[in-house]
């Protein structure tokens, strides 16, 4: 990252989850424990994290990968995850170059037409003009004080490490007061 952002993370060495929609209405998920957060998720802090717990209850395959037992297995710096239907899941990579890159591609990309709740709240409040599945890593900038979300074009699926394991779908997931088992395709996000 070439220029300093201007906002810190809202919970410097926590996982702080923040959600976008791209220039086809497409949902991401940025997970970060260091890296800078767009202005409006940052003044929005409760609304992102509440959007969070409602997808980890409803969905909790969005959160719960695994790539490798051994992280040394791993050619990357994240093994690559595709789930059913979700968000692109992108995560900060402070360790090589500073930017978000994305590690998670959907089957089924997650529609902000789709999203209900805290979920369509905070995904609405950051919206950028490029496209989730073109872009594999993304930069947050501040050149001369302005905020400036741009994407880095890659192929559009990468590929993936491990022995198969780390494909995710919908798996039926526990839901409801009494932990029935509930079809995720029966949900609304």
């Amino acid at each position: 990252m070439t220029d300093s952002s201007p906002f810190v993370h809202p919970c410097w060495g926590l996982q702080f989850h923040w959600w976008a929609v791209d220039s086809a209405g497409r949902v991401g998920m940025f997970s970060s424990a260091f890296g800078p957060v767009p202005a409006a998720a940052h003044a929005r802090e409760s609304t992102m994290g509440a959007a969070t717990a409602q997808a980890r209850a409803q969905h909790p395959e969005w959160f719960n990968w695994v790539c490798h037992d051994d992280p040394e297995e791993c050619p990357e710096t994240h093994c690559a995850v595709v789930l059913g239907q979700g968000p692109y899941l992108f995560t900060w990579d402070e360790e090589y170059d500073d930017r978000y890159t994305r590690f998670g591609v959907p089957n089924e990309p997650l529609l902000a037409s789709q999203l209900s709740g805290r979920l369509a709240e905070a995904a609405r409040l950051v919206q950028v003009d490029f496209l989730f599945e073109r872009s594999i890593r993304v930069d947050l900038r501040y050149p001369g004080g302005k905020e400036l979300l741009s994407g880095t074009p890659g192929p559009q699926s990468v590929p993936h490490c491990g022995n198969g394991d780390d494909v995710l779908t919908d798996p039926p997931t526990r839901g409801g007061t009494d932990g029935e088992t509930v079809n995720p395709a029966q949900n609304r996000f």
